[in-house]
C-alpha cells in the first residue's frame, strides 16, 4: 500500500502573487472613470441634440424633443425653450412647449405662457395652456384676477373651465363652486375637462377628510345625489387650508427625491455602456 502524503499545512500553501489586488482595484477605478466620463459626454451630446431638435423646421421633430424635455425635466434647454414658447406658430408644438415649460418649472416663463394663452381660438389647446400656467405658477396670487375674469367668460367655454380649475391650482377655493357649476351643464363644450379636473383636484380633498361620496367613472353620467353630496362637501370643507394641503401633497417635490431619481436615471444610462 502506498504511503499517504500528509496534508499540506496552511502556512506552506503558496501565497497569492503580491500586487495583484492593487492592480485589480486600479483597473476597476479606470473602468469606472471611463464609464462616468462616457456618461457625461453622452449626456452633453444628448442636450446638444435636444437644442438642435428644438430649432428643427419639422414640427414633429420639435414635438419629439419637447416630449423628452418634459419627461426628463431637462431644464438646461431653458433659453431655447423660452424662444420657442414665445415665437412658435404651430399649435401642437406650442401646446407641448407649454407642457414642457410647466414640467421643468420655468417660473420665469410664466408671463410668456400666460400671453400665449390669448393666441388663437378658444379650444381645448388653449384651455390646457391656461391650466399649465396656473400649475406652474406655484400658487402665484397675481394670477387670480386673470383667472376670475376667465371663469366668467361665458362666450369662451374652454377658457371658462380652465380658469375655474386654474383658481383651484393657485389655491383659491372660489374656483370650486365655479368648476362644479360648469361640470353640471350637460351641454357645456368643455364639460369633460371640467369633470376630469374635479376628479383630479376635488376628489383628493374629499378623500383627505373621509367624505362619503362615490365618484362615478369618467364615462358615466353623475347621479343627482352625487352633485348634492359634492355641494354639501364644498359648503362644509371647501376651505383654502384643505385645498392648499392637497395641492402641497400632490405637487410639491422633495429635492431629495428629485436628486435620487436623477441618480437612478444616470445609473441606468451608465449601465447600458457595460451591457
Amino acid at each position: 500500500m502506498a504511503a499517504v502524503e500528509p496534508l499540506q499545512k496552511t502556512a506552506d500553501r503558496p501565497a497569492p502573487p503580491r500586487g495583484r489586488t492593487p492592480r485589480i482595484l486600479a483597473v476597476l477605478a479606470v473602468v469606472a472613470g471611463l464609464g462616468v466620463t462616457a456618461a457625461v459626454i453622452g449626456d452633453q451630446i444628448r442636450v446638444r441634440s435636444l437644442l438642435q431638435a428644438l430649432r428643427d423646421p419639422d414640427p414633429a421633430i420639435r414635438i419629439k424633443a419637447l416630449t423628452e424635455i418634459a419627461n426628463e425635466r431637462e431644464g438646461r434647454v431653458r433659453q431655447v425653450l423660452a424662444d420657442l414658447l414665445a415665437n412658435e406658430k404651430d399649435g401642437d408644438v406650442l401646446e407641448m412647449a407649454g407642457y414642457a415649460t410647466m414640467r421643468i418649472e420655468a417660473v420665469d416663463l410664466l408671463d410668456t405662457l400666460k400671453r400665449r394663452t390669448g393666441d388663437g381660438q378658444d379650444d381645448a389647446r388653449r384651455a390646457r395652456l391656461i391650466v399649465y400656467a396656473a400649475r406652474m405658477s406655484r400658487r402665484d396670487v397675481r394670477l387670480i384676477p386673470w383667472l376670475e375674469v376667465g371663469a366668467k367668460a361665458d362666450r369662451e367655454p374652454w377658457r371658462q373651465v380652465a380658469s375655474a380649475a386654474g383658481l383651484l391650482y393657485v389655491g383659491e377655493p372660489r374656483g370650486g363652486p365655479a368648476l362644479i357649476a360648469l361640470a353640471r351643464q350637460p351641454d357645456h363644450p368643455a364639460r369633460a375637462m371640467a369633470l376630469a379636473e374635479l376628479n383630479g383636484l376635488v376628489k383628493p380633498m374629499t378623500e383627505a377628510v373621509g367624505w362619503p361620496i362615490a365618484w362615478p367613472p369618467t364615462s358615466h353620467e353623475p347621479e343627482p345625489a352625487f352633485w348634492a353630496s359634492l355641494d354639501a362637501f364644498w359648503k362644509e370643507h371647501g376651505t383654502a387650508r384643505l385645498l392648499n394641503d392637497v395641492l402641497t401633497r400632490r405637487f410639491t417635490r422633495d429635492p431629495r427625491w428629485v436628486e435620487l431619481n436623477r441618480l437612478i436615471h444616470a445609473r441606468e444610462k451608465i449601465a447600458k455602456w457595460f451591457e
